[in-house]
């Protein structure tokens, strides 16, 4: 009897690790693709009027943002979208008005792997500097 106990008592400990390990993915898969405090990107949604430029994991992972100085830039391209050879220098954390939007594909250098992106063409609040920016680098407000 006793080892019937102890069996059952694992199967319901494997059961709820099992559980617990589910709801801790879906939980990490939620999360996937948003900004450090949760708004929405612009490469999963087409964004408009207002956004903010941030630094976003994806961002950053991606090579489109750094450091310059003490301050963190978003990196971008001022007369095309660019993934290298980058022109343009925008501070992180600042609004930006967004003026148009367009889906480009892009091309990942290590496996050639294609796939879709939104590119912006965006402004300063004070209107200084424009170009474009990647969707992985810019939030909704």
């Amino acid at each position: 009897m006793g080892l019937a106990l102890n069996a059952s008592t694992r199967s319901a400990a494997r059961t709820a690790l099992v559980l617990a390990l589910l709801l801790l993915a879906l939980s990490a898969c939620s999360l996937i693709n948003r900004n450090a405090d949760g708004s929405q990107l612009g490469h999963e949604t087409v964004l408009a009027e207002q956004g903010v430029l941030t630094c976003s994991s994806q961002c950053r992972e991606r090579g489109q943002c750094g450091t310059a100085g003490d301050q963190t830039v978003v990196l971008g391209g001022l007369v095309q979208p660019r993934t290298s050879e980058h022109d343009l220098l925008l501070p992180a954390n600042s609004p930006v008005t967004i003026l148009s939007s367009q889906a480009y594909t892009v091309r990942q250098r290590l496996d050639q792997t294609e796939f879709p992106i939104n590119f912006y063409v965006v402004s300063t609040q004070d209107n200084t500097k424009a170009g474009w920016v990647a969707g992985w680098c810019l939030a909704a407000p």
